[in-house]
Protein backbone atom coordinates (compact mmCIF):
# COMPACT_ATOMS: atom_id res chain seq x y z
CA UNK A 1 0.00 0.00 0.00
CA UNK A 2 2.85 2.23 1.13
CA UNK A 3 4.25 2.07 -2.64
CA UNK A 4 0.62 3.21 -4.33
CA UNK A 5 1.24 5.65 -2.24
CA UNK A 6 4.36 6.89 -3.57
CA UNK A 7 3.74 6.12 -7.25
CA UNK A 8 0.61 8.37 -6.40
CA UNK A 9 2.47 11.15 -4.81
CA UNK A 10 5.16 10.38 -7.90
CA UNK A 11 2.90 10.61 -10.40
CA UNK A 12 0.78 14.28 -9.07
CA UNK A 13 4.61 15.96 -8.99
CA UNK A 14 5.03 15.25 -12.10
CA UNK A 15 2.04 16.35 -13.23
CA UNK A 16 2.44 19.58 -12.10
CA UNK A 17 5.27 20.31 -14.01
CA UNK A 18 3.74 19.70 -16.86
CA UNK A 19 2.70 22.02 -19.40
CA UNK A 20 -1.21 23.47 -19.92
CA UNK A 21 -4.23 21.10 -20.65
CA UNK A 22 -6.04 21.73 -23.69
CA UNK A 23 -8.88 19.83 -25.14
CA UNK A 24 -8.07 17.53 -28.20
CA UNK A 25 -11.29 16.93 -30.72
CA UNK A 26 -9.61 14.01 -32.14
CA UNK A 27 -13.25 12.35 -33.72
CA UNK A 28 -16.46 13.32 -33.40
CA UNK A 29 -17.28 11.13 -31.53
CA UNK A 30 -14.18 11.71 -28.93
CA UNK A 31 -12.76 14.75 -27.06
CA UNK A 32 -9.52 14.37 -24.90
CA UNK A 33 -8.36 17.11 -22.48
CA UNK A 34 -4.50 16.68 -22.13
CA UNK A 35 -0.97 17.96 -21.87
CA UNK A 36 2.09 17.81 -24.37
CA UNK A 37 4.19 15.00 -23.66
CA UNK A 38 7.56 13.41 -24.80
CA UNK A 39 9.06 10.08 -25.15
CA UNK A 40 11.87 10.60 -22.94
CA UNK A 41 9.35 11.66 -19.96
CA UNK A 42 7.45 8.02 -20.55
CA UNK A 43 9.17 6.03 -17.71
CA UNK A 44 9.68 2.04 -18.90
CA UNK A 45 9.22 3.44 -22.81
CA UNK A 46 12.66 2.17 -23.58
CA UNK A 47 12.20 -1.46 -21.77
CA UNK A 48 8.93 -2.39 -23.09
CA UNK A 49 9.02 -4.65 -26.32
CA UNK A 50 7.32 -2.50 -28.72
CA UNK A 51 7.48 -5.36 -31.27
CA UNK A 52 5.09 -7.08 -29.80
CA UNK A 53 2.85 -3.75 -29.44
CA UNK A 54 3.44 -3.36 -33.20
CA UNK A 55 2.22 -6.46 -34.48
CA UNK A 56 -1.13 -5.89 -31.81
CA UNK A 57 -1.66 -2.52 -33.76
CA UNK A 58 -1.09 -4.38 -37.46
CA UNK A 59 -3.69 -6.29 -36.18
CA UNK A 60 -6.32 -3.78 -35.67
CA UNK A 61 -5.76 -2.50 -39.03
CA UNK A 62 -8.51 -4.77 -40.58
CA UNK A 63 -11.05 -2.80 -38.23
CA UNK A 64 -13.49 -0.68 -40.19
CA UNK A 65 -13.10 1.66 -37.09
CA UNK A 66 -9.58 2.16 -37.39
CA UNK A 67 -9.25 2.46 -41.00
CA UNK A 68 -9.91 6.48 -41.51
CA UNK A 69 -7.86 7.92 -38.24
CA UNK A 70 -4.77 5.59 -39.50
CA UNK A 71 -5.51 5.20 -43.13
CA UNK A 72 -1.59 6.30 -43.85
CA UNK A 73 -0.36 4.48 -40.92
CA UNK A 74 -1.53 1.02 -41.38
CA UNK A 75 0.80 0.78 -44.71
CA UNK A 76 3.65 1.69 -42.76
CA UNK A 77 3.00 -0.38 -39.97
CA UNK A 78 2.99 -3.66 -41.56
CA UNK A 79 6.28 -2.38 -43.54
CA UNK A 80 8.02 -1.01 -40.54
CA UNK A 81 11.37 -3.20 -38.96
CA UNK A 82 11.76 -0.66 -36.22
CA UNK A 83 8.81 -0.91 -34.09
CA UNK A 84 10.10 2.30 -31.81
CA UNK A 85 10.89 4.02 -34.88
CA UNK A 86 7.33 3.90 -36.04
CA UNK A 87 6.07 4.98 -33.16
CA UNK A 88 8.12 8.02 -32.75
CA UNK A 89 8.32 9.01 -35.95
CA UNK A 90 4.57 8.92 -36.71
CA UNK A 91 3.00 9.57 -33.08
CA UNK A 92 3.24 12.27 -30.82
CA UNK A 93 2.33 11.67 -26.63
CA UNK A 94 0.03 13.64 -24.73
CA UNK A 95 -0.62 13.03 -21.22
CA UNK A 96 -4.59 12.76 -20.16
CA UNK A 97 -5.76 14.42 -17.37
CA UNK A 98 -9.07 15.16 -15.79
CA UNK A 99 -11.80 18.21 -17.32
CA UNK A 100 -10.02 20.60 -14.91
CA UNK A 101 -6.57 20.12 -16.37
CA UNK A 102 -4.77 19.75 -12.91
CA UNK A 103 -5.15 15.95 -12.64
CA UNK A 104 -3.36 13.27 -14.67
CA UNK A 105 -3.90 10.22 -11.70
CA UNK A 106 -6.68 7.80 -12.70
CA UNK A 107 -6.99 4.37 -12.00
CA UNK A 108 -6.93 0.97 -13.52
CA UNK A 109 -8.63 -2.04 -13.12
CA UNK A 110 -8.67 -5.54 -14.77
CA UNK A 111 -10.77 -8.16 -16.59
CA UNK A 112 -10.23 -11.43 -18.17
CA UNK A 113 -11.77 -14.04 -19.99
CA UNK A 114 -13.62 -16.43 -17.80
CA UNK A 115 -14.82 -20.25 -18.19
CA UNK A 116 -17.96 -21.93 -17.48
CA UNK A 117 -19.41 -24.90 -17.29
CA UNK A 118 -22.74 -25.36 -19.45
CA UNK A 119 -24.91 -27.27 -21.68
CA UNK A 120 -26.95 -25.95 -24.71
CA UNK A 121 -30.00 -27.40 -22.92
CA UNK A 122 -31.28 -26.19 -19.61
CA UNK A 123 -31.29 -29.31 -17.37
CA UNK A 124 -30.28 -30.33 -14.45
CA UNK A 125 -27.51 -28.09 -12.73
CA UNK A 126 -27.87 -26.21 -16.22
CA UNK A 127 -30.25 -23.74 -15.56
CA UNK A 128 -28.89 -20.07 -15.81
CA UNK A 129 -29.74 -18.96 -19.02
CA UNK A 130 -26.74 -16.93 -21.48
CA UNK A 131 -29.22 -15.04 -23.58
CA UNK A 132 -28.59 -13.92 -26.91
CA UNK A 133 -29.98 -10.47 -28.16
CA UNK A 134 -33.89 -9.84 -27.86
CA UNK A 135 -35.77 -9.41 -31.29
CA UNK A 136 -37.39 -6.68 -29.23
CA UNK A 137 -34.24 -4.72 -29.04
CA UNK A 138 -34.33 -1.13 -30.26
CA UNK A 139 -30.81 0.37 -30.36
CA UNK A 140 -30.54 4.21 -31.52
CA UNK A 141 -27.61 6.16 -31.90
CA UNK A 142 -28.45 9.76 -30.68
CA UNK A 143 -25.41 11.54 -32.24
CA UNK A 144 -26.97 10.92 -35.59
CA UNK A 145 -29.92 13.73 -34.29
CA UNK A 146 -27.86 15.41 -31.49
CA UNK A 147 -24.27 15.65 -32.37
CA UNK A 148 -23.26 16.69 -28.95
CA UNK A 149 -24.33 13.81 -27.89
CA UNK A 150 -21.53 12.08 -28.99
CA UNK A 151 -21.04 7.68 -28.04
CA UNK A 152 -24.27 8.17 -26.18
CA UNK A 153 -26.91 5.34 -27.13
CA UNK A 154 -30.85 5.08 -26.36
CA UNK A 155 -32.43 1.31 -25.86
CA UNK A 156 -35.37 -0.34 -25.33
CA UNK A 157 -38.57 -1.83 -27.05
CA UNK A 158 -41.31 -0.55 -28.88
CA UNK A 159 -45.02 -0.49 -27.55
CA UNK A 160 -47.39 0.63 -30.09
CA UNK A 161 -45.07 3.42 -31.53
CA UNK A 162 -43.59 4.52 -28.06
CA UNK A 163 -40.15 2.97 -27.03
CA UNK A 164 -39.79 1.95 -23.61
CA UNK A 165 -37.16 0.62 -21.56
CA UNK A 166 -36.04 -2.71 -21.71
CA UNK A 167 -36.66 -4.63 -18.54
CA UNK A 168 -34.07 -4.62 -15.67
CA UNK A 169 -31.85 -7.39 -14.39
CA UNK A 170 -33.89 -8.68 -11.83
CA UNK A 171 -37.21 -8.32 -14.38
CA UNK A 172 -35.35 -10.40 -16.85
CA UNK A 173 -34.33 -12.93 -14.05
CA UNK A 174 -38.43 -12.99 -13.19
CA UNK A 175 -38.74 -14.16 -17.09
CA UNK A 176 -39.73 -10.93 -18.32
CA UNK A 177 -37.54 -11.06 -21.48
CA UNK A 178 -38.56 -11.93 -24.83
CA UNK A 179 -34.80 -13.87 -25.81
CA UNK A 180 -33.14 -17.62 -26.84
CA UNK A 181 -30.40 -18.70 -24.68
CA UNK A 182 -27.17 -19.32 -25.94
CA UNK A 183 -26.52 -21.90 -23.17
CA UNK A 184 -26.95 -22.63 -20.01
CA UNK A 185 -24.39 -22.42 -16.79
CA UNK A 186 -24.67 -24.37 -13.68
CA UNK A 187 -23.74 -21.23 -11.54
CA UNK A 188 -25.47 -17.76 -11.22
CA UNK A 189 -22.42 -15.95 -9.88
CA UNK A 190 -20.33 -17.21 -12.76
CA UNK A 191 -23.31 -15.76 -15.37
CA UNK A 192 -23.15 -12.33 -13.35
CA UNK A 193 -19.51 -12.20 -14.20
CA UNK A 194 -19.70 -12.94 -17.19
CA UNK A 195 -21.66 -10.33 -18.20
CA UNK A 196 -19.23 -7.66 -16.07
CA UNK A 197 -15.93 -9.59 -18.13
CA UNK A 198 -18.39 -9.15 -21.54
CA UNK A 199 -17.03 -12.31 -22.91
CA UNK A 200 -16.05 -15.32 -21.87
CA UNK A 201 -16.11 -19.57 -22.56
CA UNK A 202 -18.43 -21.90 -21.76
CA UNK A 203 -17.13 -25.73 -21.20
CA UNK A 204 -20.10 -27.80 -22.20
CA UNK A 205 -20.86 -31.14 -21.62
CA UNK A 206 -19.74 -32.96 -24.41
CA UNK A 207 -16.12 -31.45 -24.25
CA UNK A 208 -16.37 -28.89 -26.67
CA UNK A 209 -15.81 -25.24 -26.02
CA UNK A 210 -18.34 -22.30 -26.63
CA UNK A 211 -16.79 -18.71 -27.31
CA UNK A 212 -19.52 -16.32 -25.87
CA UNK A 213 -18.95 -12.35 -26.84
CA UNK A 214 -20.60 -9.12 -25.59
CA UNK A 215 -23.52 -8.29 -28.66
CA UNK A 216 -25.82 -5.48 -26.67
CA UNK A 217 -27.40 -4.67 -23.58
CA UNK A 218 -30.91 -3.49 -21.72
CA UNK A 219 -29.91 0.49 -21.66
CA UNK A 220 -29.88 0.15 -17.89
CA UNK A 221 -26.87 1.65 -16.32
CA UNK A 222 -24.42 -0.18 -14.70
CA UNK A 223 -24.14 0.04 -11.32
CA UNK A 224 -21.25 -1.72 -9.10
CA UNK A 225 -22.50 -4.36 -6.56
CA UNK A 226 -18.96 -4.10 -4.89
CA UNK A 227 -19.84 -0.39 -3.78
CA UNK A 228 -22.56 -1.22 -2.84
CA UNK A 229 -21.69 -4.15 -0.44
CA UNK A 230 -19.18 -1.61 0.75
CA UNK A 231 -21.90 0.57 1.46
CA UNK A 232 -23.91 -1.86 3.64
CA UNK A 233 -20.84 -3.04 5.62
CA UNK A 234 -20.95 -6.59 3.68
CA UNK A 235 -16.80 -5.77 3.23
CA UNK A 236 -14.30 -3.09 3.79
CA UNK A 237 -13.35 -0.76 1.11
CA UNK A 238 -9.33 -1.66 1.19
CA UNK A 239 -10.62 -5.40 0.63
CA UNK A 240 -13.14 -4.95 -2.19
CA UNK A 241 -12.10 -7.27 -5.38
CA UNK A 242 -13.82 -9.61 -7.64
CA UNK A 243 -12.59 -12.62 -5.04
CA UNK A 244 -14.31 -10.93 -1.96
CA UNK A 245 -17.18 -10.13 -4.03
CA UNK A 246 -17.41 -13.51 -4.92
CA UNK A 247 -16.55 -14.79 -1.62
CA UNK A 248 -19.33 -13.16 0.22
CA UNK A 249 -21.86 -14.16 -2.41
CA UNK A 250 -20.88 -17.79 -2.59
CA UNK A 251 -21.00 -17.51 1.71
CA UNK A 252 -24.56 -15.91 1.87
CA UNK A 253 -26.43 -17.44 -0.91
CA UNK A 254 -29.58 -16.42 1.08
CA UNK A 255 -28.51 -12.68 0.01
CA UNK A 256 -26.78 -13.49 -3.40
CA UNK A 257 -30.01 -12.54 -5.30
CA UNK A 258 -30.51 -9.05 -4.04
CA UNK A 259 -27.33 -8.26 -4.28
CA UNK A 260 -26.80 -9.09 -8.02
CA UNK A 261 -30.33 -7.65 -8.52
CA UNK A 262 -28.62 -3.78 -7.48
CA UNK A 263 -27.09 -3.65 -10.86
CA UNK A 264 -29.99 -3.20 -13.21
CA UNK A 265 -27.68 -3.71 -16.32
CA UNK A 266 -27.84 -6.57 -18.19
CA UNK A 267 -25.46 -7.92 -21.16
CA UNK A 268 -26.91 -9.83 -24.40
CA UNK A 269 -24.62 -11.96 -25.89
CA UNK A 270 -23.71 -13.84 -29.16
CA UNK A 271 -21.51 -16.95 -30.26
CA UNK A 272 -17.58 -16.26 -31.24
CA UNK A 273 -15.27 -18.28 -33.34
CA UNK A 274 -12.45 -17.46 -31.01
CA UNK A 275 -11.40 -15.78 -27.88
CA UNK A 276 -11.88 -12.75 -26.63
CA UNK A 277 -13.08 -9.95 -29.10
CA UNK A 278 -13.46 -6.33 -27.71
CA UNK A 279 -15.84 -3.35 -29.00
CA UNK A 280 -13.33 -2.53 -32.05
CA UNK A 281 -14.11 -5.50 -33.37
CA UNK A 282 -10.59 -7.70 -32.96
CA UNK A 283 -9.29 -10.11 -30.75
CA UNK A 284 -8.01 -9.24 -27.48
CA UNK A 285 -4.38 -9.25 -26.24
CA UNK A 286 -3.23 -9.70 -22.59
CA UNK A 287 -1.85 -6.24 -21.20
CA UNK A 288 -1.95 -4.41 -24.72
CA UNK A 289 -6.13 -4.49 -24.87
CA UNK A 290 -7.31 -1.35 -22.98
CA UNK A 291 -11.49 -0.66 -22.14
CA UNK A 292 -11.96 2.86 -22.11
CA UNK A 293 -14.60 5.37 -22.27
CA UNK A 294 -15.21 6.35 -25.83
CA UNK A 295 -16.50 9.44 -25.50
CA UNK A 296 -13.03 10.58 -24.48
CA UNK A 297 -10.44 8.20 -26.34
CA UNK A 298 -10.98 7.19 -29.79
CA UNK A 299 -11.06 3.46 -30.36
CA UNK A 300 -7.75 1.79 -31.54
CA UNK A 301 -5.76 4.84 -30.23
CA UNK A 302 -2.44 3.78 -29.01
CA UNK A 303 -1.95 4.55 -25.18
CA UNK A 304 1.31 4.10 -23.13
CA UNK A 305 0.06 3.18 -19.35
CA UNK A 306 1.88 3.00 -15.91
CA UNK A 307 0.00 1.51 -12.98
CA UNK A 308 0.93 -1.33 -10.38
CA UNK A 309 1.00 -5.06 -10.53
CA UNK A 310 -1.57 -5.97 -7.72
CA UNK A 311 0.33 -9.38 -6.91
CA UNK A 312 4.01 -8.33 -6.81
CA UNK A 313 3.48 -4.47 -6.14
CA UNK A 314 5.85 -3.32 -8.81
CA UNK A 315 5.26 -0.72 -11.58
CA UNK A 316 3.64 -2.16 -14.74
CA UNK A 317 4.52 -0.07 -18.09
CA UNK A 318 3.08 -0.99 -21.36
CA UNK A 319 1.95 0.58 -24.82
CA UNK A 320 -1.45 -0.71 -25.03
CA UNK A 321 -4.87 0.19 -27.57
CA UNK A 322 -8.15 1.01 -26.75
CA UNK A 323 -9.79 -1.79 -28.17
CA UNK A 324 -12.90 -2.04 -26.13
CA UNK A 325 -15.47 -0.24 -23.71
CA UNK A 326 -16.94 -1.03 -20.50
CA UNK A 327 -20.04 0.32 -18.44
CA UNK A 328 -18.12 1.09 -15.07
CA UNK A 329 -15.35 2.77 -17.29
CA UNK A 330 -15.96 6.25 -17.03
CA UNK A 331 -13.69 9.46 -17.23
CA UNK A 332 -10.66 10.12 -19.28
CA UNK A 333 -7.63 8.52 -16.65
CA UNK A 334 -9.56 5.53 -16.40
CA UNK A 335 -9.03 1.95 -17.97
CA UNK A 336 -9.85 -1.55 -17.63
CA UNK A 337 -6.86 -3.40 -18.58
CA UNK A 338 -7.46 -6.76 -20.21
CA UNK A 339 -5.38 -9.86 -18.43
CA UNK A 340 -6.46 -12.64 -20.70
CA UNK A 341 -7.81 -16.43 -20.45
CA UNK A 342 -7.14 -18.48 -17.10
CA UNK A 343 -6.62 -18.28 -13.25
CA UNK A 344 -3.90 -16.51 -13.36
CA UNK A 345 -5.87 -13.80 -15.41
CA UNK A 346 -8.97 -14.20 -13.19
CA UNK A 347 -5.99 -13.44 -10.16
CA UNK A 348 -4.67 -10.29 -11.36
CA UNK A 349 -7.83 -8.59 -12.60
CA UNK A 350 -10.00 -9.51 -10.01
CA UNK A 351 -7.47 -7.45 -7.51
CA UNK A 352 -6.49 -4.60 -9.93
CA UNK A 353 -7.32 -1.52 -8.99
CA UNK A 354 -4.48 0.89 -9.49
CA UNK A 355 -3.35 4.72 -9.45
CA UNK A 356 -3.15 4.98 -13.62
CA UNK A 357 -1.08 7.61 -15.55
CA UNK A 358 -2.06 7.68 -19.23
CA UNK A 359 -0.51 9.09 -22.15
CA UNK A 360 -2.08 9.24 -25.30
CA UNK A 361 0.08 8.30 -29.12
CA UNK A 362 -1.81 10.65 -31.65
CA UNK A 363 -0.81 10.57 -34.92
CA UNK A 364 1.34 13.22 -36.38
CA UNK A 365 -1.15 14.60 -38.90
CA UNK A 366 -3.97 14.31 -36.94
CA UNK A 367 -2.51 16.43 -34.32
CA UNK A 368 -1.75 19.17 -37.31
CA UNK A 369 -5.08 19.81 -37.45
CA UNK A 370 -6.04 20.76 -33.82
Amino acid sequence: MKFLFTVLSVLIIFTGCAPKARLYTLTPQSASSAKMASYASLKGWREDDLADALSVFVRQCDSVDTLGMFRDLCPKAARADDARAFFEDNFVPIALVDREGENSVGLMTGYYEPLLRGSLTKKGRYRYPVYGVPEELVTVELDSVYPELRGKKLRGRLEGEKLVPMPSREQIDSGEINASAICYVDNEIDCFFLQVQGSGRVLLENGEILFVGYANENGHPYRSIGKEMIERGYIEKENISLQSIREWLENHPDKSKDILKLNPSFIFFKKREQGAVGSLGVELTPMRSLAVDRSFIPLGMPLYYEAVDPLINKPIRHLGFAQDTGGAIKGQVRADLFFGFGKKAEAKAGLMKSPLQLWMLVPKELLRRQ
